[in-house]
C-alpha cells in the first residue's frame, strides 16, 4: 500500500472510531441516568474491612454476585461466543510472560522502576494460577518460586541487594515501596514463605510512616491494604484519604481527558476497595458516586477506546467490572477491542517507538503493565462474569 494510500486509510479508520465512540458515549450515558433515577437513597460508603455480610465471601475470595444492574443477555452472549477466543489470548500471554525475567537491580540500572516490575509480573501470573487447572498450578508455582527467589533474605553484601530499601535515596524509597509492600502481598497469596520478608518491612516502617504525609489519595488507600495484611500500626487513618481523592472533586469527563495522568488515579481509587479485582464482592461507593461514576466510566472508556489506548482502556473497563455497570455498551466493545489488539506474541500494547532507547528492555517499562491491565480486564469479564 503506498504511503499516502496507508495515511488515507487510517484516517478513515479514525474518523470510523470516533464515530462509534460518540454513538457509545451517547448510549452509555443515556443508561446511566437511567440507573441515577433508579437508584436507592444515599447511604455512606462503606469501607473495605466493612463490608463482610452473611453470604458474602471472605477477603480475597474472587467471585460472582448478583447485583443491582447485572449482565444484560448481550453482554452474556458475548462472553458465551468469544469464549474460545479468550482463552487462546491467555495461551499466548502465558507463553510470552514465561520468557520474561525481571530483576529489580538491573531494570534500576536501565532507568526502569524494578520492584514495580517485579510486582507487575506478580500479579498477572496470580491471575493466571488463580484460574488454572490443579495439574498447572505446580508448574505456575514454580515458576513463580523462581521469580521471587531473589527475594530471599541473606547477610548485607557489600553491594545492594533486593533489600535495599534503608539504602535508597528518599525518591527510590517513595518510588519504590508500595511496591516493596505488594511483593510481600503476593507472595503470601502464593502460599510461599515471607517470614523474613516481614522482618525486613519492620525495619522499613519508620521511614515508610515518615513519607506517608506526601502520598496521594490512591495510595494511602493501597498502603491500608497492605498496613492491615501484615499487622502493621498506621501512622495516621489511611483509608480515610478517599475523602479527599479525586473521585470526590466530581470532575468532569473534560478534565480528565485534560490531565491523563489522572485518570489511573481515578481508576486506582477504584481498584484498592476491590483490592485489585481479589474482591468483586465489595461495595464500597455510595450511591451519588456510583451514579456520577457510571456516566464517567463509560465516557473515558469510549475515550480510550477512541485513543487506541489499551492500557488506561483496560483499567477503565476493569472498573466498570467491579462497578458492575457490564451492561453499557461501551462495556462489551472494550471487551471487543481489547481481544483484537493483543500482539501475535501474547502481549498488548504498541510501545515500539521506545525500541530505540530501551532495547528489548521495552517489554518491561511499558508492554508488562499493559499485559498485566489487560489480563486482568478481560478475566474479570469472562471467568468471573457477574451472574
Amino acid at each position: 500500500m503506498a504511503c499516502h494510500e496507508k495515511r488515507e486509510y487510517q484516517g478513515l479508520q479514525r474518523v470510523i472510531r470516533l464515530g462509534a465512540v460518540m454513538a457509545l458515549i451517547f448510549v452509555g450515558g443515556a443508561l446511566c441516568a437511567v440507573t441515577d433515577m433508579a437508584a436507592p437513597s444515599p447511604r455512606i460508603a462503606r469501607l473495605p474491612h466493612e463490608t463482610v455480610a452473611d453470604g458474602l465471601t471472605s477477603v480475597g475470595s474472587n467471585v460472582s454476585v448478583r447485583t443491582a444492574l447485572g449482565s444484560s443477555r448481550m453482554i452474556d452472549a458475548f462472553l458465551n461466543l468469544n469464549q474460545a477466543r479468550y482463552r487462546a489470548a491467555l495461551v499466548r500471554t502465558r507463553s510470552w510472560l514465561d520468557t520474561l525475567e525481571v530483576n529489580p537491580t538491573d531494570l534500576r540500572a536501565h532507568g526502569i522502576k524494578g520492584k514495580k516490575k517485579l510486582a507487575e509480573l506478580l500479579d498477572v501470573y496470580l491471575r493466571l494460577y488463580d484460574l488454572a487447572a490443579a495439574d498447572d498450578k505446580q508448574a505456575l508455582l514454580e515458576r513463580i518460586r523462581g521469580i521471587t527467589a531473589l527475594t530471599a533474605v541473606t547477610t548485607a553484601p557489600p553491594a545492594p541487594g533486593y533489600h535495599d530499601m534503608l539504602r535508597v535515596t528518599d525518591q527510590q524509597f517513595k518510588e519504590d515501596s508500595t511496591s516493596y509492600l505488594r511483593v510481600a502481598f503476593l507472595m503470601d497469596r502464593f502460599g510461599l514463605d515471607t517470614k523474613l520478608y516481614r522482618q525486613e518491612i519492620l525495619k522499613i516502617l519508620p521511614r515508610l510512616n515518615t513519607q506517608m504525609k506526601y502520598r496521594g489519595s490512591d495510595q494511602r488507600m493501597a498502603f491500608h491494604l497492605y498496613y492491615k495484611h501484615f499487622g502493621l500500626e498506621e501512622p495516621f487513618p489511611l483509608q480515610a484519604a478517599y475523602q479527599t481523592g479525586v473521585i470526590s472533586s466530581r470532575h468532569d469527563p473534560a478534565w480528565f481527558k485534560q490531565n491523563k495522568m489522572e485518570m489511573y488515579n481515578l481508576t486506582h481509587e477504584i481498584f484498592v476497595p476491590y483490592e485489585f479485582g481479589e474482591k468483586l464482592d465489595a461495595d464500597f461507593f455510595a450511591a451519588p458516586d456510583k451514579a456520577y461514576l457510571c456516566s464517567l466510566l463509560a465516557d473515558l472508556t469510549a475515550y480510550g477506546i477512541g485513543l487506541d489506548d489499551a492500557d488506561i482502556t483496560a483499567e477503565l473497563t476493569s472498573c466498570l467490572r467491579y462497578l458492575h455497570f457490564t451492561d453499557l455498551p461501551v462495556y462489551q466493545a472494550s471487551l471487543q477491542y481489547l481481544l483484537k489488539s493483543q500482539r501475535p506474541d501474547g502481549k498488548w500494547g504498541d510501545y515500539e517507538q521506545h525500541r530505540g532507547y530501551y532495547g528489548d528492555y521495552v517489554n518491561h517499562a511499558f508492554y508488562l503493565h499493559t499485559t498485566l491491565v489487560v489480563v486482568d480486564a478481560l478475566t474479570t469479564a469472562f471467568h468471573y462474569r457477574e451472574r
